[in-house]
């Protein structure tokens, strides 16, 4: 029996409230940092000074709290994290350095146009420039972004998400979009809802060509609306598969018993995660300590570990995923034409 989407987007709701603050308590299977050299062990008395690390972040909630937690049993300094979705959070860390007051002292925004009127605004410090801890630099020089100034601490592939009764087998490649089978079950987020989804049907094209695409559009996707619908959608018996999966929300109403699934095909994009250093923030020296932790390769990984993403360490899962700078664009008026729902 289908279960209503609103009871399942009430479900969502709840677990996965955006906009809060937290503070994470000490991890028990973290062990404090020892033999710290002297620059290192400077930076983290001035961080205790200063008083907590604020970091603004759009990953989900329960990550945030697991950096903070690791990130507290390590150094000694306490996290406070600001969860926002990403175009709120560019908004208020926008709005607050503008008007001269900076709160974050570090935040994780999917790499976009943000970074560089930030950097233009002198809103952010561009890595570059900073003096960070020696572990900063296990993080690949590719991972960088913005000439330099932006590092890509995790990628976030785009997965397909699909009902599990009504289908029985994880779909093995994304061609089960353009499958006969699907017609009329099918739901897509608008190809030009994001930068990462213009992205990822840039790719499939890039991929499979314009046939590919048509043979979607000939099983009458319908448009959702959004990856957070759309999911719920699906998981409520509305359509067999999806466009894109969301994993927190797959999590969420899983947990819940919800028939819904993410399969991951290879070759995917999707959200690139990058730091920002807020230029005079409350304490400085927290924030290149936790963006240094976070861009060591122990410490990276643990971190995308925690939010299900990809590492730019992990060179076996990076094989899977194109990066956007890599892919040629399409038009999103064109994209849509040719999936059939402009």
């Amino acid at each position: 029996m289908k279960k209503t989407l609103a009871a399942l987007a009430a479900a969502v709701a709840l677990s996965l409230a955006v906009g809060g603050c937290g503070s994470g308590s000490a991890s028990s299977d973290v062990e404090p940092a020892t033999n710290l050299d002297a620059e290192t062990r400077k930076l983290v008395d001035e961080a205790k000074a200063a008083g907590p690390v604020t970091l603004y972040g759009m990953i989900e909630e329960s990550a945030l709290r697991r950096i903070a937690s690791d990130f507290e049993a390590r150094y000694g300094v306490e996290v406070e994290s600001v969860r926002l979705v990403s175009g709120d959070l560019s908004q208020r860390f926008s709005t607050e350095a503008a008007g001269g007051e900076n709160r974050a002292d570090l935040i994780m925004l999917t790499d976009s146009p943000f970074y560089d009127d930030a950097l233009k605004n002198g809103w952010i410090t561009s890595f570059a420039d900073a003096d960070l801890p020696a572990m900063a630099d296990d993080l690949p020089k590719e991972a960088y972004a913005h000439d330099g100034a932006t590092p890509i601490v995790g990628f976030v592939p785009t997965k397909l998400v699909y009902n599990t009764d009504a289908v029985e087998q994880a779909p093995a490649d994304w061609k089960a979009y353009a499958d006969p089978k699907f017609k009329g079950e099918i739901l897509l987020a608008e190809p030009d809802s994001s930068p990462a989804d213009i992205a990822f049907w840039s790719l499939m094209r890039q991929e499979y060509g314009d046939g590919f695409l048509r043979r979607i559009a000939a099983n009458g996707p319908r448009v959702s609306g959004g990856a957070v619908p759309g999911t719920q959608a699906v998981a409520a018996g509305e359509a067999d598969l999806g466009f894109p999966g969301v994993e927190p929300v797959v999590a969420v109403l899983k947990e819940r018993g919800a028939p819904i699934e993410l399969a991951a095909p290879s070759p995917t994009t999707g959200p690139e995660v990058g730091l920002g250093l807020a230029a005079n923030s409350p304490n400085p020296a927290g924030a290149k300590l936790l963006a240094a932790y976070l861009m060591s390769k122990q410490g990276n990984l643990d971190f995308n570990e925690t939010a299900s993403q990809i590492s730019p360490f992990d060179t076996g899962a990076m094989t899977g995923f194109t990066r956007i700078s890599d892919i040629e664009l399409s038009g999103s008026a064109e994209l849509k034409s040719l999936l059939g729902v402009g």
